[in-house]
């Protein structure tokens, strides 16, 4: 596996990782109330407002991970291998 391999895997990964977080907020924008509705019927005493918390809270995880997975790695390589063209 060389460097440009897994340079294009992890930015790759940033970008599907952003598609999956916008289709999700497209859907808890737009379909709101019918995924609570299905989601309601598994965890009977959860709330609107607590249901659109746990939504936002793994949003927000799920930014993390794809900047701490995936984003800052990439731009590491792509740092270290700039930093490394310019010595030679």
């Amino acid at each position: 596996m060389n460097r440009e391999f897994v340079e294009r895997a992890l930015l790759r990964c940033v970008i599907l990782g952003i598609a999956v977080l916008i289709i999700w907020l497209v859907f808890f924008l737009v379909a709101d109330d019918v995924i609570y509705r299905v989601h309601g019927g598994f965890f009977k005493e959860i709330t609107i407002q607590q249901f659109q918390v746990i939504h936002y809270c793994g949003m927000l995880l799920t930014k993390l991970f794809i900047t701490l997975f995936f984003l800052l790695p990439y731009v590491a390589m792509r740092w270290a291998d700039r930093r490394s063209k310019s010595r030679d």
